[in-house]
């Protein structure tokens, strides 16, 4: 498991340092770097609690999306039981009654599991929603103050989220020194856990 991207890194996009923008503007042009928040869920190279977080959150939901698959795997059978029904081999003698009634019990069983599936489905979803805030959420926020508190030591005037810059298309050109990802990510897992982020996987 190289990358984990169970939910999107709830991170402001750019972040601005209106105080250090105004002292540099008159001496020096600004300052503006580049963190690839998506680079925050690598194994190795990653943020270790956000990392470990989402591995204690995959492993929570893993029990009920097998639930959803095995349902979906069922449903399946059914629908190529009906459809063998449907076309018997040549020169099998078949009850007409027999296989009709068999067809109806097949399709009554494969209907109720499909409402099963929708329903369950929508549970999931709202757990998932539910404990990512919960455990990813306090995570989050301190990633952002995190990064408002780096870019203020370095002398950043903004720092702009290279993940998201690059899913808009927006990025035509990039000195590589602007990424700083790496730099953050260091000076974030230096930092002690705070008393929001302690309860979560570290």
């Amino acid at each position: 498991m190289k990358k984990l991207s169970l939910v999107a890194l709830g991170l402001i996009m750019m972040v601005m340092f209106s105080a250090s923008a105004s002292a540099q503007a008159a001496t020096a042009p600004l300052k503006v770097g580049l963190i690839d928040t998506g680079a925050f869920a690598d194994e190795k190279e990653g943020i270790k609690r956000y990392y470990n977080a989402l591995v204690a959150l995959e492993k929570e939901v893993t029990p009920k999306r097998q639930e959803l698959v095995t349902l979906q795997t069922r449903i399946q059978t059914i629908a190529e039981d009906i459809r063998k029904l449907q076309n018997p081999p040549a020169g099998v003698p078949q009850d007409p009654n027999n296989v009709a009634n068999q067809i109806r019990a097949k399709q009554e069983e494969g209907s109720r599991l499909q409402r099963e599936l929708e329903f369950k489905n929508k549970e999931f979803e709202a757990f998932v929603e539910k404990r990512s805030g919960e455990v990813l959420g306090p995570l989050n926020q301190d990633i952002g103050r995190a990064i408002s508190d780096y870019g203020k030591q370095k002398g950043f005037a903004m720092i702009f989220d290279l993940d998201k810059l690059a899913q808009s298309g927006v990025i035509l050109a990039m000195e590589p020194s602007a990424n700083i990802t790496a730099d953050f990510i260091t000076f974030y897992n230096a930092r002690p856990a705070t008393a929001a982020t302690a309860s979560n996987p570290r």
